[in-house]
């Protein structure tokens, strides 16, 4: 099958501004940035500001306009015994956690406001590297949507109010936790809903939570964010798992899917689009798909597929190639998304040797983050090569967030603004 150079070239719309990231992945959910953060920085060089945070989350920081806003869960130090489950298998403890949203100035990061909008006991554990707030939030600009899975989505003003709240029910995923975030479209905010249960996509009015239709998905861990793609003119929203499927965002109506529900699988990536070629993660370190969504509800063409083992980190497509590390273990691909061929790798980064936040490109740079607190810089054109690996104290398991020419990284203890010094 022969792609138009205008399927590659077109992407859809941003809903901010090119000085704001909205939500998990940025404006058009594929890792891309048009600002120019630095390349290097230290504990002396070109951190604007560290604010701390309190408790565990590894939800990415989102801004709009003069704020950044990040979710967190802060144990209160009561603990309860839990039952057996089938991961764990053997008894454990629950802690009470207050479930937290927080807001800081972009320009010093000075704590603006924090609120929190709800304290309970988890109905059962994550996984010990999961946390209680791992979705990332979403905005329009009037509202933060902010999901916390099982203990509630809500919808809070930029200064800190309580717009509106809703409990889906409970998630239940055998201890392994919860992951993804919800998706702003339109004036809807949508929420996949999936687990060991009944499981669903589910559309809320922006404005005051109420549903507007709700569709029924395969059941199964699966941790991914939505993705709006265009398809001959038309939205269309596009579920990945061991069943990829798009849908009608307006209505739900389901208008393709592609391969079929697996049982016991665990999807945690998030899939990426270059117009109407949609790139699929690997579900359980299985093959990457390349669909092409068509129009008029025609079931989605596979162009190719290929052995990736890619993981935790989401797929990012940037100018006709998609770039992913493979594992968990900082080896880097970049794959042309016409042939499916390898045009770099999988190659070891010289700085980051285990990595599970997803990287983005900025500036035409490639930032991936490492673990251990290091973040390697890589030039991607004419040629693949590392510029820079920077190292602070912190370790970074939530994706970055670039705005502008800044560069925000939410580690275990701080929330970094990297920038350089104004001229």
């Amino acid at each position: 099958m022969l792609l138009p150079l205008a399927l590659l070239c077109s992407l859809p719309a941003p809903i901010s501004g090119p000085d704001d990231w909205c939500g998990w992945r940025g404006p058009h959910g594929d890792g891309t940035a048009p600002g120019s953060p630095p390349i290097e920085w230290s504990e002396e060089k070109n951190v604007r500001w560290r604010a701390d945070l309190p408790g565990a989350g590894l939800s990415s920081p989102i801004v709009w306009g003069e704020r950044v806003f990040v979710t967190t869960a802060v144990p209160t130090g009561k603990k309860r015994a839990g039952a057996v489950n089938e991961v764990f298998r053997q008894p454990y403890e629950l802690e009470e956690q207050e479930f937290v949203v927080l807001a800081f100035a972009r320009a010093d990061g000075k704590e603006l406001w924090r609120k929190r909008v709800n304290q309970a006991f988890p109905h059962e554990p994550t996984h010990p590297t999961n946390t209680y707030a791992t979705p990332t939030p979403a905005t329009d600009g009037e509202r933060v949507y902010c999901s916390f899975g099982s203990n509630g989505l809500y919808a809070l003003t930029p200064a800190g109010e309580v717009v509106w709240q809703v409990d889906l029910g409970d998630l239940s995923n055998h201890g392994h936790g919860e992951g993804s975030s919800p998706l702003v479209y339109g004036d809807s905010v949508i929420v996949l809903w999936a687990h060991w249960g009944e499981s669903f996509l589910v559309a809320l009015d922006a404005a005051s939570g109420k549903e507007r239709w709700r569709t029924p998905v395969p059941q199964g861990n699966n941790c991914s964010t939505p993705l709006v793609v265009q398809a001959g003119g038309e939205d269309q929203l596009v579920i990945a798992g061991s069943q990829t499927f798009g849908c009608d965002p307006k209505t739900g109506r389901v208008l393709w899917t592609f391969g079929e529900a697996g049982a016991g699988n665990t999807s945690m990536a998030s899939p990426v689009a270059i117009g109407e070629l949609v790139l699929v993660p690997a579900v359980d370190r299985g093959d990457l798909l390349a669909l092409v969504a068509m129009p008029g509800g025609e079931p989605a063409e596979m162009l190719w597929s290929r052995r990736s083992s890619d993981n935790i980190p989401s797929l990012l497509a940037w100018q006709q190639k998609l770039i992913f590390l493979k594992g968990d273990s900082g080896q880097l691909t970049v794959i042309d998304c016409v042939s499916g061929e390898a045009e770099y790798g999988p190659e070891r980064l010289q700085g980051v040797s285990e990595a599970w936040a997803s990287p983005v490109v900025a500036g035409g740079r490639l930032y991936v983050a490492g673990r251990d607190g290091r973040v390697e810089v890589l030039a991607l054109t004419p040629e693949v090569r590392s510029l820079a690996v920077n190292e602070l104290e912190d370790a970074f398991d939530a994706s970055p967030a670039v705005a502008g020419n800044e560069l925000f990284l939410r580690g275990k203890s701080h929330l970094f603004c990297l920038a350089e010094p104004a001229k």
